[in-house]
């Protein structure tokens, strides 16, 4: 489940066009003018960039990229409250540099059955979402997209999703214009649909509970969170960090973590790679299965019934409740 780190990449800016409320949108493809490589709707990349007091970090973008093009289109938020990271970023694509990424990667990804899909996007939860959209209209698949914003003005893609050949089935909501709420998005006729939502958590929890409120099972709803607190949330009845071993399957070697230290960052100094990015618990990619013992679940990114299955942490931010955790590595 949790690949070695795989390398990055040099990836040049093509052309860039500001959209909505400071979003960034950059196409991007190889220096050499190479294909990149193939990916799904839903994938994302991992591109390295600074932040404000001059660390290097990684952030996920997902790619956005009309139906059959072969560049890469990403979107960034320039967030003035965040870290800077978004901000540096969209600097540097202004300037025309390189970018050094990572990927695809795919951790939410469509089901190929002919069940129909109903997509919500809340803000720029927007980018996977519209790759979505795009390759459901080239299949031929029942769906229909549900957006909602602060303003018309705020959003980007309005313009692309009005003038797309599945424009009928989108549906906008902007909340300075009184729009539709997210309790009338479902009807008890989504019952057997997919969900596909991404946005901040709190409109996710929302649109979950309206979906399983019309019927739709745990099974047929996939989330992702773009954004959110940096702040770990647990799920487990221990509240304060105490140390734990892992015992890793493969070679039976034991890793202690000890309070004031991450899994991931125990695993790192024993000399055992695990692919990370947000480091936060939001994007999933660290996921790695758990054989034996109880995670302490502190990530955002698993559904409340991944979490009581207990079968697989986020080790960046997640924790143990019993003393060892034997993991799938």
């Amino acid at each position: 489940m949790n690949p070695a780190s795989a390398s990055f990449m040099e990836l040049a800016v093509v052309s860039w066009s500001i959209q909505g409320a400071n979003v960034l949108v950059a196409e991007l493809s190889s220096l050499d003018g190479a294909e990149l490589p193939d990916w799904e709707a839903g994938a994302h990349i991992d591109i390295k960039a600074t932040d404000r007091m001059g660390h290097d970090v990684v952030r996920q973008y997902s790619l956005c990229s009309r139906h059959g093009e072969r560049s890469w289109r990403i979107a960034v938020l320039g967030d003035p409250n965040g870290s800077g990271a978004s901000l540096s970023l969209q600097d540097e694509i202004k300037a025309g540099k390189t970018l050094q990424a990572r990927g695809p990667r795919n951790l939410f990804a469509l089901q190929s059955d002919d069940h129909p899909v109903v997509l919500v996007a809340g803000g720029i939860g927007i980018t996977p979402i519209l790759a979505m959209a795009e390759t459901l209209s080239s299949q031929k698949r029942k769906f229909r997209l549900h957006y909602h914003a602060r303003s018309h003005d705020s959003a980007a893609f309005v313009e692309e999703l009005k003038s797309s050949s599945y424009a009928r089935n989108v549906i906008f909501s902007f909340d300075d214009e009184n729009s539709g709420s997210i309790e009338e998005i479902f009807s008890h006729a989504d019952a057997h649909a997919w969900l596909y939502t991404c946005g901040p958590v709190g409109f996710m929890n929302a649109v979950i509970g309206a979906a399983k409120e019309a019927g739709l099972k745990d099974t047929k709803i996939r989330k992702e969170l773009f954004s959110g607190s940096s702040e770990p949330i647990s799920g487990g009845s221990v509240r304060m960090d105490q140390a734990f071993t892992i015992k890793i399957q493969s070679t039976g070697a034991m890793v202690e973590v000890p309070v004031g230290q991450t899994a991931v960052q125990a695993l790192s100094l024993a000399g055992i790679d695990v692919l990370v990015s947000c480091e936060q618990g939001h994007c999933g990619s660290c996921l790695t299965s758990i054989l034996e013992g109880t995670p302490d679940h502190r990530d955002q990114f698993m559904l409340p019934e991944e979490h009581e299955k207990n079968d697989a942490f986020t080790p960046c931010c997640s924790r143990s409740l019993t003393p060892c955790l034997v993991l799938d590595l």
